[in-house]
């Protein structure tokens, strides 16, 4: 059987999660793949298949020599495990490994005879142990964790409330990059490894070329910020894989354990372990590189102890806001759950941190109102936060976005969306509106103004500029976008993912095996012709199924031509008869 067929049979009988974590270190494009042979002829390219060696550490480096030597021992095979879920050695069906020929060739051009004999001197010479960090990094820590989270939670809500264009390929536009960094008060750079960070860990995704919430969005909001940040932990684990994990658990200095955990990174691995470090400084892990007390349970696998050193560094939450009369609100300390998603439905964020500021607008209350809340309760709410009575204006405000709420509707329609309002100043300042240009609203009737883009586009748009716009069905019932809210919007699409790319291809995995169609024989049997592989072929045969070992040698005529290992004959084997095909 040839290699690519061999990786592609590795991989489609792998574990989703080790499926989830190759990508993530080598960076593989799922989304452009059509079957496992197409990733696994990725994951052998000569560029790709270095970078992996790259990233070696120094156990598997000797224990991947040691299998090319033939004198592998029970030392070696946690880490030859660990490079088998990598796909540079396959684990075959008697429990025996054998290395991937691009990964031997790779592995000699890397890795010469001299640094491997000072790597193992050093694995004969290496302390036991490394004494861990006594936890000087641990309130600082605690605090990045906190607005880490902080800052996800505000991430994930802004892409409820604002139609964020994916920019390139899975990119995020500079404007909307300032903008966030506006809010959580920190750097362009921070916000670009925020989004990186909400994407790994399944909290946001692109669909039609759109930033969208991902699958993890709503247990992430229903979660509290220990199991928040048990989620971003997990994930930053993930993207080392639980042997590179178990060597780094007794770091101090986080920089300078993977230097030495990695020898022989290259440029690529270096940016990825760069990433790690600044990943690790975001979510708490280390502070100026110096690892904290729940580092090493965390590397361990032992979560819970983890978790339980880490709520000892974050701030308390408290029940207490104060409402002031210039429209702001200030939450002197971080919220409880379910208060902090209820506030957030109604006000916009100023700024967020340990103490954040928010500001309650027409437009943000009219956000509130679409999600299924009414006046009282918005009122109810800020009584209770904050112990008093609201100040005049605030009161007038919600009041007044009340009354004025369904003012201006839009709708969907086959050509594009309908604006509609009893309110002709209101339609006349839209339609005479130089920022809203771009959607080419144009005048229909007194009470209605069209635009030929979508209804979303004009939706965003028109909150952007300040239009406390609503959005309704054709029940006329008003659509929310907030799926915290039980919004069950019919336009709602999923975002891709990895872990969604991983299940169509064991789809299309499965419908090969079962019911293949037709081009899809042609594509494996083509790919066995030029691999020189053998596939098992099923077809139906006189009212019997069979199946042949087949080599295949030829494809014409809508007939398979291959030699039969088993029968040691050649069969030409009509395509209108196969039922399915699998891999020998």
């Amino acid at each position: 059987m040839s290699e690519v067929l061999q990786v592609a049979k590795a991989l489609a009988q792998s574990s989703d999660s080790d499926l989830v974590r190759v990508v993530g270190i080598r960076l593989m494009p799922t989304s452009s793949f059509s079957d496992f042979f197409d990733f696994a002829s990725a994951l052998i390219k000569p560029q790709n298949i270095s970078g992996a060696v790259s990233a070696l550490t120094r156990k598997q480096i000797i224990a991947f020599s040691n299998l090319l030597s033939k004198s592998t021992t029970k030392a070696d095979l946690a880490s030859l495990d660990a490079m088998a879920n990598m796909f540079l050695v396959l684990k075959l069906d008697d429990g025996s490994y054998k290395p991937v020929e691009a990964a031997v060739t790779a592995f000699k051009q890397i890795v010469s005879a001299k640094l491997l004999a000072e790597l193992i001197e050093y694995k004969d010479t290496k302390a036991a142990d490394i004494p861990s960090s006594p936890g000087q990094a641990d309130p600082q820590a605690g605090i990045s964790a906190f607005e880490t989270v902080q800052s996800l939670t505000e991430l994930v809500i802004e892409l409820e409330q604002n139609y964020v264009r994916e920019v390139g390929r899975g990119q995020v536009g500079l404007p909307e990059l300032k903008r966030i960094s506006l809010h959580l008060g920190r750097d362009v750079e921070y916000v670009r490894l925020l989004y990186a960070l909400a994407q790994l860990a399944s909290l946001i995704g692109v669909s039609d070329k759109r930033w969208k919430v991902g699958s993890q969005y709503l247990t992430w909001l229903t979660n509290s910020p220990e199991q928040r940040w048990q989620h971003i932990s997990k994930t930053w684990v993930s993207l080392l894989g639980e042997t590179s994990a178990a060597e780094l658990a007794t770091a101090v200095n986080l920089r300078s354990a993977l230097a030495e955990t990695f020898p022989i990174a290259n440029e690529g691995f270096l940016t990825h372990m760069t990433k790690l470090t600044q990943l690790a400084e975001m979510i708490g892990l280390t502070t100026s590189d110096r690892t904290t007390s729940w580092f090493r349970p965390l590397l361990e696998g032992k979560l819970e102890s983890a978790t339980k050193l880490l709520a000892l560094n974050l701030p308390k939450t408290q029940n207490r806001i104060i409402v002031q009369a210039d429209l702001t609100i200030i939450a002197v300390g971080p919220l409880p759950t379910d208060k902090e998603l209820e506030l957030r439905r109604f006000v916009e964020t100023e700024r967020i941190g340990v103490a954040s500021t928010y500001r309650i607008s027409t437009l943000s209350v009219t956000y509130g109102l679409e999600t299924g809340l009414v006046e009282q309760d918005i009122r109810a709410l800020l009584t209770e936060l904050a112990g008093t009575a609201l100040p005049q204006p605030v009161d007038y405000l919600i009041r007044e976005a009340a009354t004025r709420f369904g003012r201006l509707v839009l709708r969907e329609v086959p050509n594009g969306t309908l604006i509609q309002s009893n309110d002709q100043i209101l339609l006349t300042q839209i339609l005479n509106d130089s920022s809203l240009k771009t959607v080419s609203i144009t005048k229909t009737s007194e009470s209605t103004l069209e635009s030929r883009f979508e209804l979303d586009i004009v939706y965003y748009l028109l909150r952007e500029s300040k239009y406390a716009a609503i959005r309704k069905d054709s029940k006329d019932q008003v659509v929310s976008s907030w799926r915290a809210a039980g919004s069950n919007e019919s336009s709602l699409t999923k975002t891709s993912s990895v872990i969604e790319d991983i299940q169509r291809l064991r789809a299309h995995d499965k419908r090969l095996g079962e019911a293949p169609e037709g081009q899809d024989i042609v594509r494996q049997i083509e790919m066995a012709i030029k691999t020189k592989a053998t596939i098992w072929v099923s077809l139906q045969m006189n009212g019997t199924q069979r199946e042949f070992p087949i080599e295949p040698t030829g494809l014409a005529n809508g007939r398979l031509r291959g030699k039969d290992r088993q029968a040691d004959c050649e069969r030409v084997l009509p395509l209108a008869s196969v039922t399915g095909i699998r891999l020998g």
